[in-house]
C-alpha cells in the first residue's frame, strides 16, 4: 500500500508539473510593444510585422532605400529628395540600365519605377 501511495504521488507531482509548463508557455509567446502611439500587446503571431513604419511622419533617407531595393535596384548610384518625394537611382537588378524609382515621403508607397537605359 505505502508503494502505491508513493507512486501515485510521484505521478501526480510529474502530471501537475507537466501541466504548469504546457500551460505558460502559449503565454510567453506574447511580449509588449512600445511605439510613439502607446503601449501594445505583441500577439507572437508570423503575420505581424515588427519593421511597420506607419506611426512615422516621413520616411527618411534609409528606408528610400531599402524600398528602392525592394523594388528592383541593385547598386544605388544616387538618393535625392524632391517636392515631397524621394527619387532613387541605382543599377537594375534584372537587365540593362538603371532604375529610377520614386517613392512618397509620407507613405513610403512606390509612385513609379522607370528604366533609364543609356
Amino acid at each position: 500500500m505505502r508503494k502505491f501511495a508513493a507512486s501515485a504521488l510521484m505521478a501526480l507531482s510529474l502530471g501537475l508539473g507537466f501541466a504548469a509548463v504546457a500551460g505558460t508557455a502559449p503565454a510567453s509567446a506574447q511580449g509588449i510593444v512600445i511605439t510613439p502611439n502607446g503601449v501594445r500587446v505583441y500577439p507572437g503571431d508570423a503575420g505581424y510585422d515588427r519593421y511597420d513604419r506607419r506611426w512615422r511622419r516621413n520616411v527618411d533617407q534609409r528606408d528610400a532605400i531599402f524600398i528602392a531595393r525592394r523594388n528592383g535596384v541593385e547598386r544605388v548610384r544616387s538618393v535625392s529628395r524632391n517636392r515631397g518625394d524621394w527619387v532613387v537611382v541605382g543599377t537594375a537588378r534584372r537587365g540593362p540600365g538603371n532604375l529610377r524609382v520614386r517613392i512618397d515621403d509620407r507613405s513610403g508607397r512606390v509612385i513609379s519605377v522607370t528604366r533609364v537605359v543609356r
